[in-house]
């Protein structure tokens, strides 16, 4: 019976004060609400890039140039990365199941009268595996492809969108790549966003190495080279074997540092994390702020209710 009159007397209490009754709520609701919200999506943030690490595979290495190097210091002079240093890899490193030299570049591609600027990558047959994509349309190229310098073009899931284009509709049909055309032999599943880069993967178009260095390029020098370690082959034995024919390709004197750079799944694991790591305090931190001033608002509120009892 007691509690039954206490509820009574609550209920009765709430709609007597009905505003003041709503506002408490609200502080209350907004502060936990934020709390929960900010703090699920620094986590969310973090477990994207935990899927994106994994994605790209633990035995994973990208290569990049990197600046010529006297005691530590670097000498302002970038030194390039070449079609040579990709077949020295292929050839050589004894550890690798599979290397992926790139070339990359921003150029138009027109498609009837749609007319877009995008990266278009330059890389081997083993593109597709190594970076673990497949193909939701059509093909992707081969190695014969790729020895002819076929004119023939993979897109990322995001191009047709961008072209205003049916993906499966596409297959076959033919696009301006600086004004060279291009026969669409197949679209991408979709990837997402990549922890290794700042650009979405889906907004690029893939085509032959040979291809893309002799008929687009006109260069040899390539933007990154992913590789592959063996199953068997502990990463830092595989990183060892990488310096060994990098250094020998580039002349490295014993003593001197490498003048590229070498990361795995993760450095750039630990890079994102520690972001993420960053992100998630700062929405908690704001989140707790709004909790106090959700707080301090009841308190008045109820300072306020109980100084009406007592007078």
């Amino acid at each position: 019976m007691l509690i039954g009159e206490t509820l009574m007397v609550a209920l009765r209490s709430i709609r007597a004060n009905a505003l003041r009754s709503i506002l408490t709520a609200l502080g209350i609701i907004i502060g936990v609400g934020a709390v929960i919200t900010m703090v699920a999506l620094g986590t969310g943030a973090q477990k994207a890039v935990e899927d994106q690490i994994a994605a790209m595979g633990s035995n994973v290495l990208q290569i990049y140039p990197g600046m010529m190097m006297s005691r530590g210091v670097a000498q302002g002079t970038r030194v390039n990365m070449t079609t040579d240093d990709s077949d020295a890899l292929a050839r050589d490193a004894t550890l690798l199941s599979a290397v992926v030299p790139e070339m990359q570049g921003q150029l138009q591609v027109k498609y009837f009268g749609e007319n877009i600027n995008t990266t278009i990558t330059g890389s081997t047959a083993d593109w597709l595996d190594v970076k673990r994509f497949r193909v939701a349309y059509g093909r992707f190229y081969t190695r014969g492809d790729d020895e002819a310098r076929q004119r023939y073009a993979v897109l990322g899931s995001e191009i047709p969108v961008m072209l205003n284009a049916n993906p499966a509709a596409m297959i076959n049909q033919t696009v301006q790549i600086r004004g060279i055309p291009f026969e669409v032999i197949g679209v991408l599943e979709s990837k997402g966003s990549s922890a290794s880069s700042w650009q979405n993967p889906d907004e690029q178009i893939l085509v032959p190495l040979g291809t893309a260095r002799y008929r687009v390029f006109g260069t040899d020098r390539l933007r990154s080279i992913t590789v592959e370690v063996k199953d068997e082959a502990p990463l830092q034995q595989g990183m060892v074997d990488i310096e060994r024919v990098l250094r020998r390709e580039h002349k490295i004197r014993p003593g001197m540092e490498n003048d590229f750079r070498i990361r795995n799944s993760q450095e750039i694991l630990a890079t994102q994390q520690q972001t993420t790591e960053i992100f998630t305090t700062l929405l908690a931190s704001i989140a707790a702020v709004s909790l106090v001033v959700g707080g301090i608002g009841i308190m008045n509120i109820m300072l306020v209710s109980v100084t009406e009892r007592t007078r």
